[in-house]
């Protein structure tokens, strides 16, 4: 037996044992909302799911460990523990009085996973939950949120923008991030930007401005066309915001402003795809038009809520910009130069070169967090 499939077999036998052996008592509400996604990135293929855990107890509940398992052969898929299960969780509502994984009777907390598939393809995903009363240390386990993973990615997209050197911000483990905000706005909590991602131009060096940085025209990428990336129809336009003449100075917007002036298309396949905060009086389209990838649809702006200029790139599966559920989609082309490892030298300093020995021109990928690329002219 390889060493592999000998950690593997320890680690079905702990989790089945743990499981088997779990006292009978109230502990969590286990449920996946929606369906973990598959997608590809040049780190490979990876699933991307949220775990609601919510407390029905009498007592505070910490989580120790989530495993995912093969919900029929009971294969380990990732595990989470300490700070990796710590920083991927976080409380609906207001924070906990106890810092850490902690959910208070009649919370839900929620924990936002991500894990390589490393070539298998999981079908039907369950989640083995280790807990303990936060009072006790001795622990106790739970079995559920049962799921089946999802690969359609649909066909590939054209480039959203033209040229380069483009950054892909993203980012699965910032509290704030696309990946972790919910919209109820009807009835039913949705992250319409689970795979969104802001588009910020750079230079040679790394700068993403010419002159103030608090002038929206002075940004690199401020007027940038952006392009369909697939024949489609378009489902909706919004240009009637005005743009803050600071960056310092943008006013707060109410949710459904937080748009700015956007564009969705209709794509043939039945996704829809949001372009936001473009610039006013640049919208060339109008509802019901029909449009075909590489036509210009309006210009990179600074409207609506957002820290600087950048276009707002998402896929869902409605047209609300607030109530539908992100998907996953991947680039039919682009060349990688590399990447932020470090975000906070953003505009302040050159990326990090693309490994030697790693493909410069990739196909069929989404843009991995904070890489650099650069599209067809």
């Amino acid at each position: 037996m390889s060493s592999m499939t000998s950690l593997w077999f320890a680690g079905l036998l702990a989790i089945s044992w743990q499981a088997g052996t779990a006292r009978l008592q109230q502990s969590f509400d286990l449920s996946v909302p929606d369906t973990p996604h598959a997608t590809r990135t040049d780190a490979g293929e990876q699933v991307f799911e949220e775990l609601h855990l919510t407390n029905f107890a009498g007592t505070p509940l910490r989580l120790a460990r989530i495993d995912v398992v093969d919900a029929r052969s009971g294969r380990v898929w990732a595990s989470f523990a300490g700070d990796a299960l710590a920083g991927r969780f976080a409380l609906i509502g207001p924070p906990g009085q106890a810092s850490g994984a902690i959910i208070a009777p009649g919370r839900r907390g929620v924990v936002y996973l991500e894990w390589p598939t490393q070539g298998q393809h999981p079908q039907t995903l369950e989640h083995v939950v280790t807990y303990a009363a936060l009072s006790g240390a001795a622990t106790d386990t739970v079995r559920g949120g049962l799921a089946a993973v999802s690969y359609d990615l649909g066909p590939p997209l054209g480039p959203p923008l033209r040229g380069g050197p483009w950054v892909a911000i993203h980012g699965a483990d910032w509290a704030r991030g696309h990946r972790r905000v919910f919209n109820t706005v009807d009835g039913k909590a949705r992250i319409p930007g689970r795979f969104a991602v802001d588009w910020v131009r750079v230079d040679a060096a790394g700068h993403t401005v010419q002159g103030d940085p608090d002038v929206p025209r002075n940004a690199l990428g401020y007027g940038a066309a952006v392009l369909a990336v697939a024949d489609a129809t378009v489902a909706a336009v919004r240009d009637t915001m005005a743009e803050s003449p600071s960056v310092s100075g943008n006013p707060k917007h109410s949710l459904d402003e937080d748009a700015g002036n956007y564009v969705t298309l209709h794509l043939d396949d039945g996704r829809y795809v949001f372009y936001e905060h473009l610039r006013p009086g640049s919208i060339e389209v109008q509802p019901g038009q029909r449009v075909h990838r590489g036509d210009e649809l309006g210009e990179l702006g600074f409207t609506g809520a957002s820290t600087g200029p950048h276009l707002h790139f998402h896929v869902s599966d409605g047209p609300s910009t607030v109530g539908s559920e992100g998907r996953p989609f991947v680039l039919e082309a682009f060349d990688l130069l590399g990447r932020y490892e470090d975000m906070g030298r953003l505009g302040k300093a050159g990326w990090t070169p693309r490994p030697t020995g790693e493909a410069a021109s990739r196909r069929d990928e989404w843009p991995a967090e904070n890489a650099v690329v650069r599209f067809p002219e």
